[in-house]
Formats: C-alpha cells, structure tokens, sequence
C-alpha cells in the first residue's frame, strides 16, 4: 500500500486570515494548487450542505474554509463549482435555499465561482462494490474535471463519526439518498455502502473543516465542538484515519474505516501514512463524544432485527412543542413511517427501519431519538 501524505494544521477560529493561511499551508505541504487539480480543468468543490442551516450551528462545512479553498483553486483551474445534494428533493428551489443558508452563495458571489443547480444524474458501476454494483451520483460532480471534496468533522448516529469519506454520501442525489438508507439500515451494512458511494465518485482531493464541528449525537443534534484543526489529503481513508488519532479514537470506532479495512483498501497505520504540518501532539482534541443515544440492534441477529427491531432501537419521537406539521419528515422517510395528523408529525414504530433521516433533517429539530420502554426497563434494572 503506497504512502499517503496527510497535512494537519491548526488553525483557531474562523478569522479569514487565519484560514486562508492554514489552507494555503495544507495544499502547499500536498504539492501545490497546480498539482492538485492541473491548470485549465474544471473543479467541483463538494461541501458538506446536510440541510439548509447557518454556519454557526457547524452541520455544515464553514463557508470561509470553502472560500479560501477557491480562491487558492482559482490560481489554477479553469472554473469551479461549488455544490452539494443535501437531504430532500434534488431540485434548484432546495439547492439555492440551502446555498444562501449555509453561506455558500456568498462565497460564489465573492469569488465568481458558479453554484451547483444542475439536477442531472448518472450511474456509476463500482467493480468493487459489496453492496451496490452500480451507484446513482449527481451528473455536475462526474462530469467536472476534479471532484474536491470539503466535509465537516462530526459524529454520526450509524457510523459514529462523519469527515472526509461520509462526505461523498452528499454525492447521491437528493432522495436517492433515503432509498439507500432503507435497504441499508444497519449500521455494518450502511458503512459498506458508504464505501461504495466513495469509490464511485472518486475524488481527487479532501479537505477536513475541523475548526469547529460537532460531538455527542451528530450530525446535526449533537454539541457544538472547538477542535481548531484543519487538515487535507487526496485519499479520504488515510484523512480520517488520522483524523481519529486527533480525536483520540481507534480508527475503526469509524465505521466507514472498519468496512474500508475488511476490504483491504486501508490499514497500516503510521507505516503508511505520514502527518506533516503541525505537530499532531499540539493538535489533540480533548473529550471528544461519541453518540450516547445508542440501541442494541446491532448485536442481534439479523432475523431477530426484522420481527424484534422495534421494540430495541431509538425511537423518533416529534415533539408537539416544537413540531410545525410542515411534513417534510414525511416526505423524506423511505419506508413512509411517518404522517402528519393535527399539526403534529407521527412516526409508526414498526415500519421506522432507524436510519434518523428525519432526525437529521428537521430543521426545526423537534424531532428526538428515544428509548423504547422495553430499554428503559432493561436500564433500570
């Protein structure tokens, strides 16, 4: 397994000053902008644009990291892209709301970078693949020259952590994305789709917004988490890998890297990765969280999930103080466990599959993940 350079360096705060520095370093210690992505090719930046949220609640990757990386692209590339398939409907109306919450609108209108609204899609056959032969991307990121992808450093409720690789799962188009997580809603299973996804788009190049992300029961609920970190790489699987030694975690607490590893397509450890830029003992993030909200689901068998899952997973429970009955949950739930009675969204225990997509969505964020009383019984005793 050849070598593979991972740049790592700190960076405080969000200050653009101190950003384009740190990012600049990072190409620069990978090889430069030129060697990166060539002079003239068209760049698709793929950033992390779960839901239409504001920078400051980190679900998203930070508009000013996205900035300073076109600006430093813009030296070579011909055009580019900045774009994303967040959760909902793959259409221009989500894509521009999402853009101008999220701040990346404002980075296109600064740079004269173009915005992703094409809803064009393709197929991509996997070789490799131990879950999907063939996989549905966005046609605008296959069809660039180079896909770039700029994620945010989270947890996650089924993979426990989110960064460089889960990124790409945004490169399913819209509501493609639930069908997936239908067929593949355990865990195990999900993490090895994930890697077919990634494999699928192949991206040239990850950058890993750390300065601030999110710990506890990410991606989008969970707390938010000062790291000061900034990092890059052109192979997702080595980022990450030293992403969880930053964070004091064994690489294969990421289930993404675990399904990555039993396909020989990671592993080795320091003899095939070397860390340059900062020193990664100055850089340790200290107490990071994983979820705490966990279900018992992935130690039974799988014939025992089909008949008994519902009475062991967390539950999606909509609560009616905040609940809008928009019914956006509704729509996006895979196996349409929810519907919308009196104003108040309601989830069907036993169709719910436990992907959380809803969970991860509402941006109201009035929906919680609960025990079921058989848990808080066993919990109690």
């Amino acid at each position: 397994m050849p070598q593979q350079d991972v740049a790592v360096l700190g960076c405080e705060s969000y200050n653009r000053e101190l950003v384009e520095y740190s990012v600049q370093r990072a190409l620069d210690l990978l090889g430069g902008p030129g060697e990166i992505v060539g002079r003239g090719r068209s760049v698709f930046i793929k950033v992390n644009a779960l839901r239409p949220s504001p920078p400051e609640k980190a679900i998203t990757t930070h508009p000013e990291v996205v900035r300073a990386l076109v600006r430093q692209l813009q030296a070579v590339a011909g055009s580019i892209v900045i774009g994303d398939s967040p959760g909902g409907p793959f259409r221009p109306s989500l894509l521009k709301r999402t853009y101008e919450k999220t701040g990346f609108a404002r980075v296109a209108e600064e740079t004269g970078a173009y915005l992703g609204l094409d809803t064009s899609v393709k197929r991509v056959t996997v070789p490799d693949a131990r879950k999907l032969k063939s996989v549905t991307i966005c046609g605008a990121m296959l069809e660039a020259d180079h896909l770039v992808s700029v994620s945010k450093l989270k947890t996650h409720m089924l993979v426990n952590v989110t960064a460089a690789a889960k990124n790409l799962y945004g490169a399913v188009p819209g509501m493609m994305k639930f069908t997936y997580h239908s067929r593949f809603h355990r865990a195990k299973d999900f993490a090895d789709l994930l890697v077919d996804v990634l494999l699928a788009a192949d991206p040239c190049f990850h950058l890993v917004d750390a300065v601030v992300g999110m710990d506890g029961n990410g991606p989008s609920r969970g707390d938010i988490k000062k790291m000061g970190v900034i990092a890059a790489g052109r192979d997702a699987l080595a980022l990450d890998t030293v992403m969880m030694g930053l964070i004091g975690l064994a690489p294969r607490v990421n289930r993404v890297l675990a399904a990555a590893e039993g396909r020989g397509l990671c592993g080795g450890g320091a003899s095939v990765i070397k860390a340059v830029g900062d020193d990664l003992g100055s850089l340790k993030v200290e107490g990071f969280r994983l979820p705490d909200k966990k279900d018992i689901t992935s130690r039974i068998p799988p014939f025992l999930q089909e008949r008994f899952g519902h009475l062991l997973s967390l539950r999606p429970v909509p609560e009616p103080g905040r609940c809008t009955g928009c019914g956006k949950c509704a729509s996006i739930c895979p196996v349409e466990a929810i519907t919308v009675e009196g104003g108040l969204a309601l989830v069907d225990a036993r169709k719910c599959r436990g992907c959380y997509c809803c969970h991860e969505l509402c941006e109201e964020d009035a929906i919680e993940l609960e025990r079921p009383l058989f848990m808080r019984l066993a919990r109690m005793g």
